[in-house]
Order: C-alpha cells, then sequence, then structure tokens
C-alpha cells in the first residue's frame, strides 16, 4: 500500500507540469501619497503555506479584537486584507507599508494583485490564454451509503 510518506519520497518525480505564476512574484508599484509625493518600487507575493494562512487568521481576530460578527462589513474586510497582505508580501518598502496600512484604496488595490497571484497559482483562473476553459485540479462527488437511493 502506498503511504503519504511514499508519495513524499517520489518529489520531483510527479508531473512536470509548471504553475502560471511562480510561487513568487514580483510587480512594479507606482503610488502617489495625498501630498503628491510619488513613491515607485516593487512588491513581492510569495504564495502562503498553511502556516501563513492561518497567521492571517490570527492577526485577523487580534487586530479586530472584537468578534468578528459584531465589526462593520467595510471593517471586516479591511482587517481581513490588511493582515492577508501583511503576511503574502515579502519585505515591502517602507513607503508602501505605511501607505498599505493607511490608503484604503491602495491596500485593496495591492490585495486584489495578491489574489490574482494565488488564483492563478493554483490554476483556478484561467486568466493566461488559453484553448477554452481549464480542467478543474480536483472533483468531488458524494457517496451513497444507501443501497436504496429513496431512504
Amino acid at each position: 500500500m502506498t503511504t503519504l510518506k511514499d508519495i513524499r519520497k517520489k518529489g520531483d518525480q510527479g508531473i512536470d507540469e509548471k504553475p502560471l505564476r511562480p510561487r513568487e512574484q514580483q510587480f512594479q508599484v507606482k503610488y502617489t501619497d495625498p501630498d503628491g509625493k510619488v513613491y515607485e518600487g516593487s512588491l513581492t507575493s510569495r504564495i502562503m503555506d498553511s502556516d501563513e494562512r492561518l497567521e492571517v487568521a490570527r492577526i485577523a481576530a487580534r487586530t479586530a479584537g472584537t468578534t468578528w460578527g459584531n465589526l462593520p462589513p467595510v471593517q471586516a474586510a479591511r482587517i481581513w486584507m490588511l493582515a492577508n497582505v501583511a503576511v503574502q508580501l515579502r519585505d515591502p518598502p517602507e513607503w508602501a507599508d505605511k501607505w498599505l496600512s493607511n490608503d484604503d484604496g491602495f491596500l485593496k488595490a495591492v490585495y486584489e494583485e495578491c489574489r490574482i497571484h494565488e488564483t492563478e497559482f493554483f490554476r483556478a483562473g484561467g486568466r493566461e490564454g488559453g484553448a477554452g476553459p481549464e480542467a478543474s485540479r480536483f472533483s468531488i462527488t458524494p457517496v451513497s451509503t444507501s443501497a436504496n437511493p429513496s431512504e
């Protein structure tokens, strides 16, 4: 019987398929602050692993300071975007760090770019050109435990 341990040992012997986007990707940003000062640079998005996804939830919970359901939806969305960007971006420049936490429009735009990166990394978007919709990466079908479908 093949175990997960056996599968892990095989390593790179699996499918030689490359993601639409690499796990880590830089994108160029130009930002003008409210005083008119222009900043330019690159931000690095890295697809989060399982522990980092849990860290996003911890950051969001601590930042909320209350039961999530008690937050106004706009604040819940803002906190969620801040937590995701704080973990997914790697070493952002100081100016980006400052303005991402102060300018909701800038935060939303960077968050969306990070989401696009993640969606394309996991092949869920099909944003890159191609012949028709991409096949699903997985399939889940309920299994009936009853011999009689009417039960």
